[in-house]
């Protein structure tokens, strides 16, 4: 009886522990994103696990959710930043369709994660290129991402070896 008492006073504590302790065993590392320029899919305020990945080693793919820094995108802060990975290296991406939606290699592409007012504002083409990314906010219409910088070095890329984390989402 004692045994079982224990196991039902200790259970709540254990599975509020979890989410702490997932993170520490798999690795991971926690991010909280300030801004709305990833909602829906991370709305601000929200800490998400990342995957951590070492200096050069990631390896893009469309979709991802990316955790990077890029110190000219914020005025020379090293802070971290949260967007999707919408381009690769050989991709052609430009906007927009006629139906208002993002071409990639001259095909328009479903972007699900979308924020459902999302207003695409016209940009490219822009060849992305070797060990480049092009990155934009699932809240187009409050992100500052790729499409801002285009006229930064890189054509509004990021280089590639800027990411330090692929989020872990549920």
């Amino acid at each position: 009886m004692r045994k079982r008492l224990i196991a039902l006073v200790a259970a709540p504590w254990l599975v509020a522990g979890c989410g702490a302790a997932n993170s520490a065993v798999h690795g991971y590392h926690r991010y909280t994103d300030p801004s709305v320029a990833m909602e829906p899919t991370i709305h601000a305020g929200r800490t998400f696990d990342a995957r951590p990945v070492d200096h050069g080693d990631y390896r893009p793919k469309r979709g991802d959710v990316v955790v990077f820094t890029m110190p000219s995108w914020l005025n020379g802060r090293d802070t971290a930043q949260v967007k999707r990975v919408v381009a690769i290296p050989g991709d052609r991406i430009a906007c927009c369709s006629g139906d208002g939606r993002v071409v990639l290699n001259g095909t328009p592409i479903s972007e699900p994660y979308l924020a459902p007012d999302a207003r695409e504002t016209p940009f490219g083409p822009v060849s992305v290129p070797a060990g480049r990314l092009w990155l934009m906010g699932d809240n187009r219409g409050s992100s500052a991402d790729s499409r801002v910088h285009l006229g930064d070095g890189g054509n509004g890329t990021v280089p590639a070896t800027a990411v330090i984390g692929v989020a872990v989402l549920k």
